[in-house]
């Protein structure tokens, strides 16, 4: 049937996006290298990354909306579902792309984030990073502890980003502080929330139990 051929095709796919996922874990440790080692050819990197991942994605894309031209496949849940999958990958490719301009910032004009902020970014690059190891794992089976897991993960990690968020505000009005400083890990704290909501999102689309309340 129809709808056995396509229930088959989605789990296929969704363990076919695994390099897709790799490309992002790629892109976040050069994201990283270029914050720690102050290193312009590794931004240079993430954007090669970038150009390939979307390349990669495009490939997906296509398959699913031929199918999706079908009159017979016209509304089908599992093609939906691999449709805003790929959508939320492609955006967390844009989040961690993003990041290189408050980076470069850092680099450029040589700005000192405090040890605080420098602890708590470079926790995150390895909390996201292994986030994604998860999400590609999960790609390939059906794991409800590794989906709660995910979820909940995400979700903290979004929560301690507001929480610093919070003392930040604080800590400007009440200090002389860097303000570019302020600025620079303000900004890539914006985009890995970012990149966790998707995440979750992600999760969400693939199980309705874990889908977004917001």
């Amino acid at each position: 049937m129809q709808s056995d051929h396509l229930d088959r095709f989605y789990r296929t796919t969704l363990a076919a996006l695994s390099p897709i996922v790799d490309t992002l874990r790629l892109m976040c440790g050069a994201i990283r290298h270029a914050f720690n080692r102050s290193s312009l050819a590794e931004l240079e990197e993430v954007e090669r990354l970038r150009d390939n991942l979307t390349l990669d994605i495009d490939e997906f894309f296509n398959k699913v909306e031929q199918l999706q031209q079908d009159k017979i496949n016209k509304g089908n849940l599992r093609l939906i579902q691999l449709a805003g999958v790929l959508t939320h990958l492609e955006h967390i490719g844009a989040e961690i792309s993003n990041m290189a301009g408050p980076v470069q910032r850092k680099i450029r004009e040589a700005v000192m984030i405090s040890d605080q902020d420098f602890y708590h970014l470079n926790d995150l690059f390895t909390r996201v990073k292994g986030l994604l190891r998860g999400l590609a794992d999960l790609f390939h089976a059906e794991n409800q502890p590794l989906k709660r897991y995910l979820f909940n993960e995400a979700n903290n990690l979004i929560e301690g980003c507001f929480q610093r968020e919070t003392e930040h505000e604080t800590r400007m009005t009440q200090s002389f502080g860097q303000p570019h400083a302020f600025a620079i890990y303000l900004a890539i704290l914006e985009q890995q929330k970012r990149i966790l909501q998707h995440l979750i999102d992600i999760i969400g689309i693939v199980d309705k139990r874990f889908e977004s309340r917001d």
